[in-house]
């Protein structure tokens, strides 16, 4: 579960752009894309001061290095 937390960067850096895109003018896509990063960036927040505390470090129970 931690890795799809990492992973979840890589997709915001690919979706986000796409997203922006589809504003009609270069000012609309701007403003698009920093909105869609705000809301990413209060997500992520969210998830790692709440959600990823509480997963498991691995399977086994064992730290990896």
């Amino acid at each position: 579960m931690r890795k799809a937390l990492l992973i979840s960067l890589l997709v915001a850096t690919v979706l986000i752009p796409l997203f922006a895109a589809r504003g009609g003018t270069p000012r609309q896509a701007a403003r698009r894309s920093v909105l869609a990063t705000a809301v990413f960036c209060v997500l992520y927040w969210i998830g790692l001061v709440w959600v990823y505390p509480t997963l498991p470090a691995s399977k086994d129970g064992q730290q990896q290095q």
